[in-house]
């Protein structure tokens, strides 16, 4: 396919010659110039940074992210070191990349939550137009113009980057080093494939190995298509991977080679190891649930029942086609497939350094790769899904020009229309009484656009095959993504919308598919504010994830200080999230999920003897393990349990927790 080299430098006219007549700007076979090809890119971008970023104010940033910012923001160590808490207890159970950025927002702009997803909101709309940039390259403008449309239009972008995640900064960061990768292949250069590879471990420091997922993909396109002998393509290969590996490294060994009393406990770890909480928490155990529990305790439920890991749903090839994850991100991944397997197949049989077919095997590889990774591991959120969005804009874009100006490949157009329109068709059916005159709207204008392609695809007609097309193809995931912008009122599935954020109509759905509105209502009820509170354990499926610090609950703390480390220790991030993001000091026993052996009952004994901790509290969402039932123990035995009316007014708080003063005599 043409592109754009720009204009050939010549000699200069002689004088008095008359000016050369001018060049008109070059246009592709659709008609689109380089220039508009670039406006609609830039416009794409603002329109999504605009998007990604209205009403952010007012949004319920992810509780456990958003309470590791505001003590990572609170001095430098935390900062290194990713704590979960301000006292440097606990760390977070990820890599601590993206946090990095949201905690450097937060220091200049303040504790704001519209701080908290800026980061996120820029790396989104920067995409857009890296996507095009990337496209341009290989493509040309009209299909990298598409392409950036439609990296903005997907639904689960759109939801996933409203959060302050780190998926889009991660997306962001293998798109730029995308890019130093063509760069590479273009010319064989070592060291555009050099800068790849740092790029790729800036990655790692942001979601670990998903950004090394792409490594495999990257090396089989060089070694097929760079233009230098295989010799020099390994070799260039080897020094890259060297690079990676150098550059992942750089904080596992700062944390591994810090004493362990000098920095936080590494929250996924048994043992206060990085690298269990990198490779095992967030790798092995995640994809084969025979190897879960190596990097935490095995939780203990009340009912004696295995732990649910059922996020995404079943795995297997129609995982993301089902009712959860299909709205997500599925739209236009039928036509996706079917492109690529055209676009290969255009390629033929050309030159083993044949840019076309390197493109279609590097998107491809991105598509399938991660696609696979998503519908074979154990447990996934959906909106782990949108790392798939790049690969379905560029292949869709680059497929559907290739079929409209190719005609051996016409048929394409048609039949990809018209499976695109019907599978919008089944998506959408599945919230029937979710704008339901739509469905007819998209079926219709895909059938007229298969019609219109194969009948009037030129002249004036091609701006309203166009339209008519962009109906088909964008109705629906526009439609899904629309009540993103009007989060839920409950505080509840507020909080749950931005620990698992999902496009479409039920703001209401977990990452399990289940409406939180009708598990709570089939729940226990409360009593009186100040009632009889819930026995402990309590049942695992009707405790309460805290969504804001109790105000009362705040003021007794505040009151009753007396130069404590810490002013409250809770089961689990999920209980301390509210207090941290309140600006207390707080002791997530268990990290994260509760099932960390830290602290042990001996160090919680300790604590509250050595005068650091007086009280603890029981409840928020935490699973129970033998460590955290000891701790349980200890605290029953020990501790006086306070009233709930002396430290909350809400009825389910009062329900839910139970608050007890451990300082000796009390």
């Amino acid at each position: 396919m043409s592109q754009d080299l720009g204009t050939p430098v010549t000699s200069a006219p002689p004088r008095g010659a008359a000016p050369p007549a001018r060049t008109p700007k070059k246009k592709t076979k659709t008609g689109l110039s380089a220039l508009a090809a670039k406006r609609i890119a830039v416009l794409s971008a603002l329109v999504a940074g605009v998007a990604y970023g209205w009403g952010i104010g007012g949004n319920a940033a992810h509780y456990a992210y958003a309470a590791a910012v505001r003590s990572m923001s609170a001095n430098w160590h935390n900062f290194l070191y990713g704590a979960y808490d301000p006292a440097g207890f606990m760390s977070v159970d990820k890599a601590p990349g993206a946090l990095w950025l949201q905690a450097l927002s937060v220091r200049v702009f303040g504790y704001e939550t519209w701080a908290l997803l800026l980061p996120g909101v820029i790396a989104g709309a920067v995409s857009v137009y890296v996507l095009f940039v990337l496209v341009r390259r290989w493509a040309g403008h009209a299909p990298a113009a598409l392409a950036a449309v439609l990296l903005a239009a997907t639904p689960i972008t759109i939801a996933g980057t409203r959060v302050n995640l780190p998926d889009s900064t991660l997306i962001l960061t293998l798109l730029v080093a995308t890019y130093a990768f063509w760069r590479a292949l273009e010319k064989a250069s070592p060291r555009w494939l050099l800068l790849t590879a740092a790029l790729v471990g800036v990655g790692f420091h942001i979601k670990l190995a998903m950004a090394l997922a792409i490594l495999p993909v990257l090396g089989i396109v060089y070694l097929v298509a760079a233009p230098a002998s295989p010799g020099r393509r390994v070799l260039h290969l080897l020094g890259a991977g060297a690079v990676t590996a150098a550059v992942s490294s750089i904080w596992m060994l700062i944390v591994g080679l810090t004493p362990a009393g000098s920095r936080p406990y590494m929250d996924g770890s048994t043992s206060n190891s990085v690298w269990q909480m990198v490779w095992s928490y967030n790798l092995f155990d995640r994809a084969d649930a025979a190897k879960a529990g190596k990097s935490a305790e095995l939780p203990v439920l009340p009912d004696g029942k295995v732990t649910p890991v059922d996020q995404g749903g079943e795995t297997g090839v129609f995982r993301l086609f089902n009712d959860l994850i299909g709205g997500q991100i599925s739209w236009l991944l039928p036509l996706a497939v079917l492109l690529l397997v055209v676009g290969l197949v255009a390629a033929g049989r050309a030159p083993r350094t044949d840019k076309t077919r390197a493109g279609w095997l590097l998107w491809g590889g991105w598509l399938v790769l991660f696609a696979g990774a998503l519908s074979f591991s154990q447990s996934i959120h959906p909106y782990y899904t949108s790392i798939l969005a790049p690969a379905i804009a560029a292949i869709a874009a680059a497929g559907l020009h290739l079929a409209w100006t190719d005609r051996r490949f016409t048929w394409a157009l048609p039949v990809g229309l018209l499976a695109t329109g019907a599978w919008a068709f089944v998506l959408m059916n599945r919230s029937s009484d979710y704008v339901p005159w739509l469905r007819p709207v998209v079926a219709i204008a895909a059938v007229a656009a298969a019609v219109l392609v194969l009948v009037r695809r030129t002249g004036k007609f091609a701006v309203v095959t166009g339209a008519v097309a962009g109906v088909a193809l964008l109705a629906g995931p526009v439609a899904w993504a629309a009540p993103t912008f009007q989060p839920p009122t409950d505080p509840r599935t507020a909080m749950f919308q931005n620990f698992n954020p999902l496009a479409g109509p039920n703001p209401n759905a977990l990452s399990t598919g289940i409406d939180l509105t009708k598990l709570m209502a089939g729940g226990p009820k409360p009593g009186a504010a100040g009632g009889q509170a819930m026995p402990l354990p309590p049942p695992i499926m009707f405790q309460m994830m805290p969504s804001d610090a109790d105000p009362k609950l705040l003021g007794f703390l505040k009151a009753n200080k007396r130069g404590e480390r810490f002013d409250l220790a809770t089961v689990g991030g999920t209980g301390a999230s509210p207090y941290i993001r309140a600006g207390l000091s707080v002791m997530p026993m268990g990290g994260f999920v509760g099932t960390m052996p830290m602290p042990t009952a001996g160090g919680l004994a300790d604590a509250v003897h050595s005068g650091q901790l007086r009280y603890v509290l029981f409840g928020g969402f935490a699973y129970d393990s033998p460590t955290a039932l000891a701790r349980k123990d200890w605290v029953v035995r020990n501790c006086v349990r306070i009233p709930p009316p002396a430290y909350t007014a809400n009825p389910w708080m009062g329900f839910t927790s139970a608050l007890f003063d451990c300082k000796p005599g009390a």
